[in-house]
């Protein structure tokens, strides 16, 4: 089981409720699924990613080589509650339940904060040109 979970109700009747402090995953029974205090999910993000460098090039092929042009670089670090909401708000973070079920044993894969490269330094509190 896979899915991934919007401000809209998914085809299994899934979506994310935001509301001052949380997020929470809930059914369109109204039933809650999971719920994540922004606070302590921000205080994992710096912890797992406190900082990205972003680097963005041109690419060409030359024969059978890629050459790249290295057009810009981006240290991003940090972010916040608020930065956390918002973009959850915006569409631009999903939430993605990854289960497993063999049939005789399920596996949690965990779950997933999923958001595409042109939103990256919306995430982050502070963006530093390095290039």
């Amino acid at each position: 089981m896979y899915f991934t979970i919007s401000r809209t109700p998914n085809s299994v009747g899934l979506f994310l409720h935001i509301d001052r402090s949380s997020i929470s995953v809930r059914h369109i029974s109204g039933e809650v699924v999971a719920e994540w205090q922004l606070e302590a999910l921000a205080e994992r993000f710096v912890k797992k990613i406190p900082g990205l460098v972003l680097v963005s090039a041109f690419s060409e092929m030359r024969g059978d080589v890629e050459w790249f042009k290295y057009d810009r670089v981006q240290l991003l670090t940090g972010t916040s509650p608020n930065i956390i909401r918002n973009q959850i708000s915006a569409g631009n973070i999903l939430v993605d339940l990854r289960l497993h079920d063999k049939g005789t044993s399920a596996r949690n894969h965990g779950t997933g904060f999923r958001a595409t490269e042109d939103k990256l330094t919306s995430l982050f509190k502070n963006v530093s040109e390095l290039m």
